[in-house]
């Protein structure tokens, strides 16, 4: 393994790290701020940190890639506000894992729209993650709106999908700070004009204000750099497989800093996806970079 690939495994381990400890701080800001807010408060203030960041490193210029970078505005908004609505409905642990179901779209899309070969051994961890979903989501107790947060984590786990993806893609052709940076100025674009600024709650205590500083800082803007950082110098393949580790992250700081405990059924179906996507991340690795290339 050489250096930039040691590099790019160290940045996406940062990266889910930031990301798990992050959903459970937001999940404790829903009680006074709606997941939407919370999504819009992490894009504007991401696109508010990078921009004079990227000025001065000289790497805010487009180059052509404004119609990329508006895509991946979109694709950056529905992820984040989908995964919170999973996790305001489920529970940070169960709501972080559903999204690592991404490998699976993935080999959908090959298979479907690309016609490509997938070998049995990968259907087989596909089901085995789809098992493990409905043992952490305890699919036999689940309510209405239980469903329905398992609907938004699906969501979640197809925009997952599409990002790693789509930002291998522009990681060929512009750095990673300049990805971020446009990234999050288009979600924040989306969000201003479908949750204008006027209308965002005032009265908040100064702790909520200090949750969404750090959700937008240390939950968004590190960990998204950190992540297309770790695709600019490792493959889609070994970044997804790192990022598996992100509901270990999740779940612990939920049982830490929410008392939200996994039962001993949930941990087995947690490890059961988490083993699977990183199976399929294994062993597909050379279908999906093959995947992504054509994409090109």
């Amino acid at each position: 393994m050489d250096r930039s690939t040691r590099n790019g495994i160290a940045f996406a381990l940062l990266a889910a790290l930031f990301w798990g400890v992050s959903g459970a701080i937001a999940a404790d800001a829903f009680t006074h701020v709606s997941p939407a807010r919370v999504a819009e408060v992490r894009a504007i203030v991401t696109a508010l940190v990078f921009i004079p960041f990227a000025y001065v490193r000289g790497a805010l210029s487009p180059r052509g890639g404004l119609l990329g970078f508006a895509l991946l505005g979109v694709n950056l908004a529905i992820v984040n506000v989908t995964f919170y609505w999973a996790i305001d409905r489920l529970g940070v642990g169960p709501g972080a894992t559903i999204q690592f179901l991404a490998p699976i779209f993935v080999l959908l899309w090959m298979v479907v729209a690309q016609h490509r070969h997938v070998s049995p051994t990968v259907w087989l961890a596909a089901g085995i993650a789809v098992a493990g979903v409905s043992l952490i989501t305890e699919a036999w107790n689940l309510e209405g709106g239980d469903w329905i947060g398992v609907v938004w984590g699906l969501i979640s786990a197809v925009a997952f999908a599409s990002y790693l993806i789509f930002g291998e893609y522009l990681g060929r052709s512009h750095r990673a700070i300049t990805i971020v940076t446009w990234g999050f100025v288009f979600a924040s674009i989306i969000w201003m004009f479908t949750q204008p600024l006027w209308t965002f709650p005032t009265d908040l205590s100064a702790n909520v204000w200090i949750e969404l500083l750090w959700i937008g800082i240390v939950g968004t803007a590190l960990p998204f750099l950190f992540g297309f950082s770790a695709l600019r110098r490792a493959a889609s393949g070994i970044v997804g497989v790192i990022s598996t580790t992100e509901p270990v992250f999740a779940a612990t700081a939920a049982w830490v800093l929410l008392g939200q405990y996994l039962s001993v059924i949930q941990m087995i179906g947690g490890a059961m996806v988490l083993g699977a996507a990183a199976a399929i991340q294994r062993w597909g690795a050379t279908d999906v970079e093959d995947s992504v290339g054509s994409t090109k």
